[in-house]
């Protein structure tokens, strides 16, 4: 983790959330702040791998469009988590957690509703 890198997330971070329309009208369902701040506890669980197929399924049953945290996340650095292996590079993973943090922090700019 590196405070600068996440500094540097934060406003990719705000584009993300605009552009997916995570945010409507300043406005961030509470749903997408749990999604958020779980996805790192889980990268840490279950692995990278796992919580990136886990919020990217589209299919699953969540109120609200999960997949769109694995969308943002890709936005904010620039490429995809998963390469067409279906293997996560190492240096990918520091990214990736320095991108969640930086959304963490970003979406508390919004109000929760």
């Amino acid at each position: 983790m590196s405070k600068r890198k996440i500094e540097a997330y934060i406003p990719k971070a705000i584009e993300a959330i605009e552009s997916l329309e995570i945010a409507t009208n300043g406005e961030v369902a509470k749903q997408f702040n749990g999604y958020i701040a779980s996805f790192g506890a889980s990268i840490r669980q279950a692995g990278l791998l796992a919580t990136v197929l886990f919020y990217g399924n589209a299919n699953s049953n969540a109120e609200k469009e999960r997949e769109k945290v694995v969308k943002a996340i890709e936005i904010m650095i620039g490429d995809n988590i998963i390469n067409p292996n279906n293997k996560i590079e190492k240096s990918t993973r520091a990214k990736v957690e320095d991108a969640a943090i930086a959304l963490k922090l970003a979406i508390r700019t919004y109000k929760l509703v």
